[in-house]
Formats: C-alpha cells, sequence, structure tokens
C-alpha cells in the first residue's frame, strides 16, 4: 500500500523535461585530469598520458551528487585555459552537460568563470540534484559576482535566459523538491493513522500482537518527527531512512498483514512429515523409501 502511493506522488514529478541553469563558479582547484587517448575525466594521481583540468565546485559537486555515473567525458578539452571546457555524464534516466566559460577579467580570476548546466530527464531527479547541490553548499550559485558581466554574457549567448529567470528555475527546483518530500511525509503521517485504527479496533489476532503493534506503531511516530526534522535540515538521505523505517514499522504493526509475532516453534506442514523420493529414482521398490524429518528447531 505505502509503495503504491509513493509510486503515485513520485509519479506527479516524473516527466522528462530539458533545463539550463547557470551557476557562479567559487572554486577552483587542479585536482583533476583529463585523459588524452579517451577524453575521460581522471583524479590528479592518474598514470597515463593526461592533462590537468581545472573542474570547479559546481561541477564537483554535481558529479558527487549524481547516482552511480558514467565517468565524465570531455566534449571540449581544456586548452591552455585549463578552466574552459565541456564535459557530459550520465547517471540512469539523468543526462547532465557542464560547460565552464569565462564571463568577466578576461578569465584571470577564479570569480570569473561559470557554469552552464544541462540537465535533460525526470523532474523528480531533477529537483533532487539541485537540491542536494544547494543544500549541500555554502554559497548560492545563481547569484554571480560580477553581475553586469554575467547579465552581458547570458543576453548574448543565451537570450531566452535572465538573471532572474535562471535565480527563479534554480528555486524552483529546490521548491519542488521540498513539496514532493514533504508530500510524501504526509503520506506516511495518514499511514500511520491508518493502521493505528486497524490494530485499536482488535485485541488479538493469530501470528499478531497487539503489544508489539503498539511498539511499532510508536516507533514509526518517532521517526515521522525525524523525518520532519530532517527536512527542515534540508537532509533528503536523513528523511529518506527514517521514511523506510517508517515503512518497516507500519508492516509489521499492520494487522492485515499478522505476521509480527514470533512463532513459538517452528510448524511443519503434516504432509511434509516425510518426504519421498521420485518414483524415478527408486531402486528397491520393496524397501521404505520414506526419510523421517526431524524438526531440530525445537529448544534442547
Amino acid at each position: 500500500m505505502f509503495v503504491e502511493l509513493f509510486t503515485y506522488v513520485m509519479a506527479e514529478y516524473s516527466s522528462n523535461g530539458n533545463v539550463v541553469l547557470i551557476g557562479q563558479v567559487t572554486k577552483a582547484k587542479s585536482n583533476h585530469k583529463v585523459e588524452k587517448a579517451t577524453r575521460l575525466l581522471r583524479n590528479q594521481r592518474f598514470p597515463g598520458n593526461s592533462d590537468v583540468v581545472y573542474l570547479g565546485n559546481i561541477a564537483s559537486a554535481i558529479i558527487a551528487a549524481l547516482e552511480s555515473p558514467d565517468t565524465p567525458e570531455f566534449i571540449e578539452l581544456p586548452a591552455y585555459n585549463e578552466q574552459k571546457w565541456k564535459l557530459k555524464t550520465v547517471s540512469g534516466p539523468l543526462s547532465v552537460t557542464i560547460t565552464s566559460d569565462s564571463y568577466w577579467g578576461f578569465g584571470l580570476l577564479t570569480s570569473g568563470y561559470l557554469n552552464v548546466i544541462e540537465l535533460d530527464g525526470p523532474q523528480s531527479v531533477i529537483s533532487r540534484l539541485i537540491f542536494d547541490l544547494v543544500a549541500s553548499s555554502s554559497w548560492r550559485p545563481w547569484r554571480f559576482k560580477h553581475i553586469r558581466s554575467a547579465r552581458k554574457y547570458m543576453s548574448k549567448s543565451y537570450a531566452h535566459i535572465s538573471l532572474e529567470s535562471n535565480e527563479k528555475t534554480w528555486l524552483n527546483f529546490v521548491d519542488l523538491c521540498k513539496k514532493n518530500t514533504t508530500e510524501m511525509i504526509e503520506i506516511m503521517d495518514s499511514a500511520i493513522r491508518n493502521v493505528e485504527k486497524k490494530a485499536d479496533a482488535i485485541d488479538e489476532l493469530d501470528g499478531w500482537s497487539k503489544n508489539r503493534a503498539e511498539v511499532s506503531i510508536a516507533s514509526a511516530k518517532y521517526d515521522l518527527n525525524i523525518a520532519k526534522e530532517a527536512l527542515a535540515d534540508q537532509n533528503l538521505p536523513s528523511v529518506e531512512r527514517a521514511i523506510a523505517r517508517i515503512e518497516a514499522s507500519l508492516i509489521e504493526a499492520n494487522p492485515d498483514n499478522a505476521m509480527n509475532e514470533e512463532n513459538s516453534g517452528s510448524v511443519i506442514d503434516k504432509s511434509l512429515e516425510t518426504i519421498r523420493f521420485d518414483e524415478d529414482l527408486v531402486i528397491n521398490p520393496s524397501e521404505d523409501q520414506t526419510i523421517p524429518l526431524v524438526d531440530l528447531t525445537e529448544a534442547e
């Protein structure tokens, strides 16, 4: 039941789309390389034939936030300017292309660089990526160090994007992820109340204990508060772990499942008390082919 409700909510935000975001680079280090033969991104200790590349804090954070991404490949290699490049990677249904370009001061300082981020995939995945990027950052990517130069760059290279619309797009995806997560928490809240009603209406049930159900429901309520606090702290992984614990508690507490009572002993179906060989394998039909099944699960 809970998985179906969760899937329904996610479907509301799963429509595919192409999004372009532009962000201010604040830091860049020479701790990455590009392998010349394959154009693939490598770490600074890569032993093969490679050149240094300044990846920058935005690109580094995006790649770190992706779930099992392909090794990023450079579409445009860095030349004499090691911070000017273009790369692409794919993570599940999401395609990510990042362009690093200078927009102020001839690219002599890191503050004169920006990243153009092109995201193609489900809105739910994009919103989660943007939320994680913003939540884990000490800066706001849509705020540029050199506003006039950033405005001129966008009007020249991306006429359909303005400083205002760019900021709005960033914030819209952050809000979309918050809304999505809030709805998941509300679904869990409703599910807890429904299971609690069922548990209150039943005293005892074969294979189900009311006392154990009450403990599980109390645990689910506790984790619900954890999920709400984690969302307020913008910690989505903690929210997801809390929701997973809630689902497990409710499955155990739900009388419909009747599976939370430990068996006092293993019950063996009468038809399985003896096991016979397949008739095709019988060597001597005159001998009893019955093998007694001994239950060793009982305490000695």
